[in-house]
């Protein structure tokens, strides 16, 4: 054969032979534009996703995630507690024997990540994860997320408190949250990652990748929580009772700032307030429930089975505000009723805020709201008026109007006060009275909602 001939295949040969292998890297190489979309996705900031789901965090779709997320927090500390009942049997004699390793469920709730990252095992998990000897609340206080596809991954800061309320750690989590079997109402997977430096700063924590998904397992499942405005009520409630006291000061900052200044004024009123009402506190549900619209804000309003109540503004347990009643700052529902109302409509309102400021213990508000010609003929401290209140009404009042005459400028009403704790003494215990006190009121109306009142002293 011709040299040259054979030259010139060998050329032709070498180019075809690149020409593939060249191929074959590119495809090998190249991202289909699902891959190139989720690696994107897993590459931006936790920021500048916050900032893009931040519609989503602020409705209904938010609060049910937030409540989900507890909700596998929750489900770790059960896990980690080295006292869970469920590890435990029962001997013969009624001795507890342990037959359960919690290392093995631990490790079937950490992220794949943290684990790799640390290479856990069985043997060596005590070293990455602090165990509890205790039943455990966790309080979030902050929060943030990124997401790709169906994974989110969030993180929560906040602390550990024992079922009497006393803090045991701050702590903080990354959950890892798969929604896939969303639509299908199916359980959905979760992981954590426990996270031990002091966060002050829920930015403070980098979120890094998300995973792509999460392998379902017998500890790592969750149900679709669907909320809806009872449910928003109660945990509301539950989420304040845990934070005043445990932490009240946490606490006093969810409250709504024009409301502090006005009812408490400071924090050391407020803690005083808690400190009275501590033993009510741990007992306190909701019994009652409403959603009010007050201009362009909802609220949803929760009452306790002691009567008081408890408006949230806000649509989620990180942005909420709180008031413990609806009079110190009186609602535009509260103002039009009050205006449509004739006289003995107008003193009866004013009799039923002056009992909810009693039930509320708002003494100073209470004693403020006398005549004070009155005030200082029968109590010259708020002490004084207290002390008559111990003696001639119940800790938390009913009322009822029995009756309602005019004289002059001034319009008396009857009314009885019935003991509205449902066979509760004032220490939350069993106890109560079937005795019903008998007041006679003396109202002054004034301008707009002002009024003061006296009363018969008996």
């Amino acid at each position: 054969m011709d040299k040259n001939l054979i030259k010139k295949l060998i050329i032709i040969f070498s180019i075809i032979i690149i020409a593939v292998i060249i191929i074959i890297v590119v495809v090998n190489t190249s991202k289909s534009p699902e891959e190139e979309e989720n690696e994107v996705l897993q590459n931006e900031t936790a920021v500048q996703v916050i900032e893009d789901e931040k519609e989503k965090l602020e409705g209904v779709e938010g609060r049910e995630r937030i409540y989900m997320i507890q909700q596998c927090i929750s489900s770790y500390l059960g896990i980690i507690n080295t006292n869970n009942s469920s590890y435990y049997m029962y001997d013969e004699n009624g001795n507890a024997q342990k037959f359960v390793n919690e290392n093995d469920r631990i490790l079937n709730v950490l992220s794949k990540e943290y684990i790799n990252k640390n290479n856990i095992t069985s043997e060596n998990i005590s070293d990455y994860v602090q165990k509890l000897d205790t039943n455990a609340f966790f309080i979030p206080l902050q929060m943030k997320y990124i997401k790709s596809r169906n994974v989110y991954k969030y993180a929560m800061s906040g602390y550990l408190t024992d079922f009497d309320y006393n803090i045991i750690q701050n702590v903080a989590y990354i959950v890892n949250f798969d929604m896939v079997g969303t639509e299908t109402g199916d359980d959905l997977a979760f992981s954590i990652e426990p996270i031990y430096e002091e966060i002050n700063n829920i930015d403070e924590i980098e979120l890094g990748s998300v995973p792509t998904s999460i392998e379902k397992n017998d500890d790592n499942i969750v149900q679709y929580i669907v909320s809806n405005s009872e449910e928003d009520c109660s945990r509301y409630l539950d989420y304040y009772k845990k934070l005043a006291l445990s932490n009240p000061e946490e606490a006093y900052n969810k409250l709504d700032e024009e409301y502090r200044n006005l009812r408490f004024g400071s924090l050391e009123a407020y803690k005083q307030y808690i400190e009275e009402n501590k033993e009510d506190m741990k007992v306190m549900q909701i019994s009652q429930y409403m959603v009010n619209t007050e201009g362009q804000t909802t609220q949803d309003v929760a009452k306790d089975k002691y009567g008081k109540t408890y408006v949230f503004k806000g649509d989620n347990l990180f942005d909420i505000s709180i008031q413990l009643d609806t009079y110190t700052i009186e609602t535009s529902s509260f103002k039009e009723e009050y205006e449509n109302g004739d006289e003995q409509k107008k003193v009866q309102m004013n009799i039923y805020k002056f009992i909810l400021m009693i039930n509320n213990q708002d003494f100073q508000r209470a004693y403020e709201i006398l005549d004070e010609n009155f005030r200082n003929n029968y109590f010259p401290t708020v002490d004084d008026f207290k002390n008559y209140l111990d003696l001639h009404a119940y800790k938390y009042n009913d009322m009822e109007a029995t009756n309602f005459t005019v004289n002059g400028n001034v319009y008396t009403c009857g009314i009885s006060l019935t003991d509205l704790s449902q066979g509760l003494s004032n220490n939350g215990t069993e106890g109560g009275s079937g005795y019903v006190y008998e007041w006679t009121f003396n109202v002054a109306l004034g301008e707009g909602t002002d009024f003061t009142l006296s009363f018969e002293v008996k």
